[in-house]
């Protein structure tokens, strides 16, 4: 098998937070083979950088050339290129398209470049694309770069001033309700924008979204889209910062990978439960008219939409002679009543992972009692008119408002064109299997 090859140029952190570590994980996670040419070894954690060591160009200049000599390299990254002499290096080693992360400082505001203007005459010609935040474009051009308007003009004037064919101006310092990266390629402006999110722990991001960038690239996509993949990989990355350490702790590349692992394993879930419920002889007890489905969603704490969500497609249905059949395929991000109940659930008290609705009967509300679970009824006609699609997120608005949390056991007795429903959850499937199990078994006494 073969995968393009793209080369990481910087510093070593110890803490795992950023550097050269880092880049080659995010280059692995998106599909592409990560080497890497270390300038410097840090002594660092999540308080900051206690100590650096430099290492000799003579050895950087042989790391890269060694790397060459075997590799086919599709593009690079460089982040912490400490002084002038490491600079030219790359400057006459380097030939494949390069991501340029100008890390002027570290977050604690040690100093990671020396030579600035080595900078400006030996790295800028090298890039294909500069991804400065926007103190660090400020640095470059020797002006203020505080709002959006100051990252479009600075995007332009780093791209006139330095022929860098690609700029990158990122919005994350920037005082406003969203974060704006502004991409100059010498005739458009283009602004990717996403929500500002709260976390602390944003370690590394810079590393990320420029390896990204350099890994896209490396994989044949176009600047604007390899910046915009970089940029949501980025976001979902500090969505889940780590809290690890007793500072700022890094921003956690490996978050989509995981989830698309986590998806795999809802899937497996949803296997086994379609064949329990297709060989419980009396499941069809509890399928109600309208039928029932199943809802399971990733591990809760990565939750961020009824994409992470999955659900039967075809439902669960109830056929002549008390057979039941499961209507697959399992689809992530199908917009049932379970499905939007289960998200507005895990967004109110995280927690819980598997939903399904079942026949009401007051005779199973009273054996989900006597199963252990708390029970809630919800009075259907209480709920504003003009609802159309938040039905599932008002009952459980109304039920957290009446009781500060979300029963297991939510049911309504109907109202007209409504039919009655109990729709129950669970913190896992093995739950809810265990839990059906039981009912069935009382109902079948």
């Amino acid at each position: 098998m073969k995968k393009p090859v793209v080369m990481a140029i910087g510093g070593f952190d110890s803490g795992g937070g950023a550097g050269v570590e880092s880049d080659i994980k995010v280059l692995e996670s998106i599909g592409v083979h990560g080497v890497g040419a270390i300038t410097a070894v840090t002594a660092q954690n999540t308080l900051g950088i206690k100590h650096v060591t430099v290492v000799d160009h003579n050895s950087l200049r042989k790391q890269i050339e060694t790397l060459l000599e075997d590799f086919k390299v599709s593009s690079g990254k460089t982040g912490m290129i400490v002084n002038g002499e490491q600079m030219k290096v790359v400057f006459e080693a380097v030939n494949f398209p390069l991501v340029v992360d100008p890390v002027i400082y570290a977050k604690d505001g040690t100093k990671l470049i020396e030579d600035l203007e080595a900078f400006k005459k030996f790295l800028l010609p090298r890039a294909t694309v500069i991804t400065p935040n926007a103190v660090e474009a400020g640095i470059l051009l020797g002006m203020k770069v505080e709002t959006l308007q100051d990252q479009i003009t600075a995007s332009k004037l780093i791209h006139e001033r330095f022929s860098v064919p690609y700029v990158v101006v990122k919005g994350g310092h920037v005082k406003s309700s969203e974060s704006v990266d502004v991409l100059y390629d010498g005739k458009e402006v283009i602004q990717l924008s996403s929500p500002r999110l709260p976390g602390r722990n944003t370690h590394g991001t810079g590393s990320i979204f420029a390896s990204s960038i350099a890994g896209m690239l490396a994989k044949g996509f176009p600047m604007k889209e390899a910046v915009r993949r970089a940029k949501s990989i980025t976001e979902e990355s500090i969505r889940y910062g780590l809290e690890i350490g007793r500072g700022i702790g890094p921003a956690d590349p490996m978050v989509p990978l995981e989830k698309i692992a986590m998806k795999a394993g809802v899937m497996k879930d949803m296997e086994i439960f379609a064949e329990f419920v297709e060989r419980e002889k009396n499941f069809y007890l509890l399928v109600p008219e309208v039928q029932s489905n199943l809802a399971h969603s990733i591990d809760p704490k990565y939750v961020t939409g009824i994409e992470d969500i999955a659900t039967f497609r075809g439902r669960i249905i109830r056929e002549w002679g008390g057979r039941v059949r499961v209507g697959f395929p399992v689809a992530f991000g199908y917009p049932t009543h379970t499905a939007r109940l289960l998200l507005s659930i895990i967004n109110k008290q995280g927690v819980g992972d598997t939903l399904i609705n079942i026949r009401y009967d007051p005779k199973i509300v009273e054996l989900l009692k006597r199963i252990g679970y708390e029970v809630v009824e919800v009075h259907r006609e209480l709920e504003p008119q003009g609802q159309e699609g938040k039905t599932m997120s008002w009952i459980v608005d109304h039920v957290y408002e009446s009781l500060g949390k979300i029963p297991n056991v939510i049911f309504d007795r109907g109202m007209i064109g409504k039919e009655a429903m109990i729709r129950l959850w669970t913190s896992s499937i093995e739950e809810m299997m265990e839990s059906l199990t039981s009912l069935l078994r009382e109902i079948g006494k």
